[in-house]
């Protein structure tokens, strides 16, 4: 028999270090394959209704006048007790500029929605003074008024706790200087952990006398939209989230540039973006990437908030982000409410389920938060309650919509820890497993530490969290009406490409012991129809199989058995999965469950169509409710993207031929055409109007109609893309290739340079260059087809001529001569 050594010197003796927890989420879809109409979201609970329990009092702080559009940092301090900032417009004015900055409240009581006004000891409001600039003074005088505001000319301020060990200034602030470098510029600023005797984080008195010498300047060559900015931290560095704005580069019948005032007449839709900053904060010139798009064509991300607590630094980062109802769409048109967004490594970010609210506006058109909801991110009740694990959700509410002036004060909203959204069942049994790939990409999977598992006080059996209303204690699966089981298998792909799973450990969910009672806690039973899935004797006879496969190899559990591959399965009936949790042993030297290879796992970065006969009239494939993979790349879904065509055209029509058509109708899609003219055309539509076209025509007397033709596009940053680099400009850029008349073109997008006043400025450069910053399939928003050789799965609007292959892509292969992956 083979033997196998126990090198176990640490599992059976009592360590002084405290277990640590490892937390997962049932919708991380490194660990469950399920699909959009499977998430459950749970909302947090309104208090009262929604009821700001901060409510501005202009008459008597006058420079609450503008709360609008805030974004409440909430911070705990060392006694349990709470601080909330926020930044806003504090005077208000078209001419001069207006003042900006940031307003703190303070809570040393015991009950969540009591909040003061503290003299921050920082800045005096003079009544008297006639000027916007100097009417919030930096000195005191006699007769001035104590404010509660501790820093201005900044706004849009977004704080972040690092609470990785060691770092000597937790609190990262990132936010918009006003009046510096107009759509070019964000900065940061960090502070330690010390508060004032008011409750107010001390750092504030420093930065009034060293911001502009000792913030951090993130300079990017553009950006407009800096809305409740924000930072992560994922394996050391620090990721910066921000926001830009696009607008239509194609001009309606009767528009000329520039746009007449007072208002450019296009339609403005919102995009999240994330930078990744590095190791430390440093100034320096920075370029983003799209974090998020639109969810609908209803819904647009005003920003977001990340968040991960310490529990599940293995698991995914969520986000809550404000949505901005687009002002094409009426119903919605300028209202702000709350949606989640998920991702595995903070990077790559996807919609939980897209249109449907995390938090949703009151229905009560008198209610404080009918309008607006800006939604910053939770920290636990602590001391404001009984459950101290609670969570509370502060957020600016405004009973109108995002209009300007509109009044504004701060909401609350509770929830239970690790109840975000979850996995759901009714009355028919859902099976979810782990997403299992073929060899080649064998990279992502958990790999579980045998050694780790068995560890003094390890808890590697799953403790679950789940909306359950039956106690199984007692009972088989078929005698409850609703359960939660999950189950752990070990993991192996034989030699003759078979799959293999061994049972390691497993447990059901619970109601409240004895009841029908829904448990916020995490629950483990041991026994699943009759089997104790508890017992240590599963690892044993796992160990034992393995030794009976090599009989004269020794073995060591802490060298040889620390990164078993596994899986995970989940039953769901009548109930909510949210997640599982494991502990780890005493004087654990690293986790029990691995899970670095989901979080970074990418995968394949492109689609293929090649038909078996060019002369197929037309294919559809439909990425509606698809199974989701950690970082996934979707023809439908991608922030940024390719299409490769090769295709030999037929004679002109009268109609327009198309040869590809990403869409969810005929209001929003990205086509390209063979006119009636013979040219071919790229085009995006938003809201049935156009937002971008280009075209290129074959040379004057000759034709594409019989020839071969490579058409690219290219959705990407200039130093990302493979042709157009000349315009070093970061806008789609399309091609077309027709070696048999030796002809090659390559056209940008349009910027509307003049679209603001004839000789641009800086900043109008800036912005116009956000507006027309590289737009995919996640901008055209509700994509759901890809139709090669018409319009739709009718065939409408067919191409007459073949298509031999058609991918869509993270980007072009760099090979020249070749445009395609296979």
């Amino acid at each position: 028999m083979r033997k196998l050594i126990f090198l176990l010197t640490h599992c059976f003796v009592l360590c002084i270090q405290a277990q640590s927890y490892q937390n997962y989420s049932s919708v991380n879809p490194g660990l469950f394959m399920y699909k959009t109409q499977d998430v459950h979201i749970t909302s947090p609970v309104k208090y009262d209704n929604g009821r700001n329990i901060i409510k501005p009092s202009p008459q008597t702080y006058p420079w609450e006048k503008n709360l609008g559009n805030g974004m409440p940092n909430v911070i705990v301090d060392n006694k349990g007790n709470l601080s909330l900032y926020v930044s806003c417009f504090l005077i208000p004015s078209p001419v001069p500029w207006s003042k900006v900055g940031v307003m703190a409240y303070t809570n040393k009581t015991n009950d969540p929605v009591q909040w003061t006004r503290p003299n921050a000891g920082l800045y005096w409001y003079n009544a008297n003074d006639p000027v916007v600039e100097t009417r919030l003074s930096p000195t005191y005088q006699p007769g001035y008024q104590v404010t509660n505001v501790v820093a201005v000319d900044i706004e849009s301020l977004g704080i972040y706790e690092d609470t990785d060990h060691g770092v000597k200034n937790p609190y990262k602030l990132v936010y918009l200087p006003q009046r510096e470098k107009f759509n070019q510029l964000v900065a940061g600023y960090e502070m330690g952990r010390s508060f004032t005797t008011e409750g107010i984080l001390s750092g504030f008195s420093q930065m009034k006398l060293n911001r502009k010498e000792k913030q951090i300047e993130y300079n990017f060559d553009f950006i407009n939209g800096d809305t409740h900015m924000g930072y992560l931290k994922y394996k050391g560095d620090y990721y910066l989230f921000s926001r830009i704005n696009a607008k239509r580069s194609t001009l309606r019948s009767g528009e000329t540039l520039p746009f007449p005032p007072p208002a450019d007449p296009r339609d403005r839709y919102r995009r999240e973006t994330v930078t990744k900053i590095g190791k430390t904060l440093t100034s320096g010139h920075y370029d983003f990437d799209i974090a998020l798009d639109r969810s609908t064509n209803k819904w647009e991300p005003y920003s977001l908030q990340p968040f991960q607590f310490p529990d599940f630094k293995s698991d995914i980062w969520w986000g809550i982000a404000t949505m901005f109802g687009s002002t094409a769409v009426s119903d919605v048109s300028s209202k702000q409410r709350a949606e989640l967004a998920i991702s595995n490594d903070g990077i790559n970010w996807q919609w939980l389920k897209p249109g449907v609210p995390f938090l949703d506006n009151g229905t009560d058109p008198q209610s404080d938060d009918y309008g607006c909801i800006n939604m910053g991110k939770p920290i636990f009740a602590g001391k404001y309650s009984a459950s101290p694990n609670d969570l509370l959700y502060y957020y600016v509410a405004s009973n109108q919509r995002h209009v300007g002036g509109r009044i504004a004060g701060v909401s609350l909203a509770t929830g239970k820890y690790g109840k975000w959204a979850g996995l759901e069942a009714s009355n028919t049994e859902k099976q979810f497993i782990s997403p299992v790939l073929p060899e080649q990409q064998s990279l992502m999977i958990t790999r579980m530490s045998l050694y780790e598992a068995l560890r003094h006080n390890a808890i590697y059996q799953p403790s679950i969290l789940a909306d359950v209303t039956d106690d199984p204690r007692g009972k088989r699966l078929s005698e409850l009406n609703s359960y939660v089981t999950t189950m752990i298998y070990a993991y192996e792909q034989l030699e003759n490409g078979q799959i293999e799973v061994t049972p390691l450990g497993g447990s059901m969910g619970s109601a409240l012991k004895g009841s029908h009672v829904v448990s916020d806690n995490y629950e483990s039973v041991s026994t699943i129809d009759g089997q104790n899935y508890h017992s240590k004797n599963l690892i044993f006879n796992f160990m034992k199989s393995l030794a009976n496969q090599t009989p004269k190899r020794v073995v060591s559990l802490k060298d040889d058995l620390q990164n078993i591959p596994v899986i995970w399965e989940a039953r769901v009936k009548n109930a909510v999965f949210y997640g599982m949790q494991y502990r780890n042993g005493s004087g654990n030297a690293k986790d029990i469950f691995d899970t670095s290879s989901i979080n970074d796992y990418k995968g394949k970065r492109y689609w293929v169509y090649k038909p078996k006969s060019p002369s197929i009239s037309c294919y559809t494939e439909s990425f509606d409710n698809i199974e989701r993979i950690p970082n996934q790349f979707s023809p439908a879904t991608a922030t940024k993207g390719t299409i490769a065509i090769k295709a030999i055209p037929s004679a002109t029509t009268a109609n327009y031929q198309t040869l590809i058509r990403l869409y969810g109708d005929d209001g929003n899609n990205i086509s390209i055409y063979y006119l009636p003219n013979g040219s071919l055309q790229y085009r995006v539509m938003i809201h049935n109007m156009e937002f971008a076209s280009m075209t290129i025509s074959p040379p004057q007397g000759k034709s594409f109609a019989g020839k071969n033709l490579v058409i690219t596009v290219e959705a990407l940053k200039t130093n990302e893309r493979k042709y157009g680099k000349s315009t070093n400009e970061d806008a789609t850029v399309f091609r077309v290739s027709c070696p048999a008349i030796q002809f090659e073109k390559t056209v940008q997008q349009d910027i509307l340079w003049r679209w603001k006043r004839d000789v641009p400025t800086d900043a109008d450069k800036a912005n116009a260059r956000c507006f027309a910053y590289a737009q995919f399939a996640a901008f055209v928003s509700d994509i759901v087809s890809v139709t090669v050789g018409a319009a739709d799965d009718n065939c409408n609007l067919r191409f007459n001529g073949q298509i031999n292959q058609v991918e869509i892509a993270e980007r072009l292969p760099s090979t020249v001569g070749n445009d395609f992956w296979e």
